[in-house]
């Protein structure tokens, strides 16, 4: 074979894995480029929460861009409770705009990392910590920060990466093909398994004292540099409250809370006849609806 030939079939070999990485830039489903493509931005967004298998990574990928791209001084830093929060609202009841940094599946891991990275980029000025006593349990704390950060440094890799191809496949079906989808909607028997899952855990439930030096740190930042500081303990469903109550986790808790409060101010809005247990405020025992999350705003804002 000829030097020549072997180029040839060498570059038709090539071609399909070129014209794909091609694609997936053009598509650019996190909008790392910035340069457009074929899919609106809205669409982009709501894909963010087409699965649970995949919003932790899309949802971390998306949001490190954007705060990039548009860094604020005010932020929101929590899990899933906290990601589909009404910032427009906020905005009209402070006057101040926040990033919204929560993520689904995030843990306290997820929040230090997010907390440096922002601080990183812009000096802060209020931050807002969505915390969780059911989150300090031992085994929540894998690391969903650190894939798309490696993809923010090495931006070439982020046409080869799986997560980034299977998401601009997603983006090119639902913008021509949206009928052949359905998005992360609670099925029957949702709530009752959100219930088992917390109940299973309260029973085995082991503190991760770890988390209170990383949120110590957290606190030692936002003093140094001025930065307001709010820990929210956010609201869940009697159903749950009551499982962990039955789990014997009440003085625990509150000496989680405690040590919270030598560190800045704590709201605790988890507490029994602070919100409404109709369901139809719920998404399940852990999630409140967007419309019913407005009702937080006065409770953790109202003082400011």
């Amino acid at each position: 074979m000829t030097a020549r030939k072997f180029l040839v079939q060498c570059t038709l070999l090539a071609l399909p894995i070129a014209m794909l990485f091609a694609l997936v830039a053009w598509v650019d489903p996190y909008s790392l480029y910035g340069t457009g493509g074929p899919i609106p931005r809205e669409l982009k967004e709501k894909n963010l929460y087409h699965s649970g298998r995949t919003m932790p990574f899309s949802n971390t990928m998306w949001k490190l861009i954007d705060f990039r791209r548009t860094p604020s001084p005010n932020i929101l830093l929590g899990d899933s409770r906290l990601s589909r929060f009404d910032v427009d609202s906020l905005q009209h009841f402070t006057g101040d705009s926040y990033f919204n940094f929560g993520i689904p599946g995030g843990n306290f891991v997820t929040i230090d990392r997010l907390f440096h990275y922002a601080d990183s980029v812009t000096e802060l000025k209020h931050v807002v910590v969505q915390v969780a006593f059911r989150g300090m349990e031992m085994h929540q704390n894998f690391d969903s920060y650190e894939e798309p950060r490696m993809i923010l440094e090495k931006p070439w890799s982020y046409v080869h990466n799986r997560r980034v191809m299977e998401a601009a496949g997603l983006n090119l079906v639902s913008n021509y093909f949206p009928s052949l989808l359905s998005y992360d909607v609670p099925g029957a028997g949702n709530w009752e398994m959100v219930l088992a899952a917390e109940k299973e855990s309260a029973e085995h439930f082991v503190i991760d004292t770890t988390v209170y030096g990383r949120l110590q740190k957290i606190a030692d930042r936002c003093h140094a540099e001025g930065a307001d500081l709010i820990f929210v303990e956010y609201p869940t469903h009697p159903d749950l409250q009551h499982i962990m109550s039955a789990a014997g986790l009440g003085s625990e808790r509150e000496a989680y809370l405690e040590r919270l409060r030598t560190m800045a101010r704590v709201i605790d809005l988890d507490q029994p006849g602070l919100f409404p247990s109709d369901r139809s405020f719920w998404r399940d025992p852990l999630h409140l609806t967007v419309d019913a999350q407005r009702m937080l705003i006065p409770h953790i804002w109202g003082s400011h």
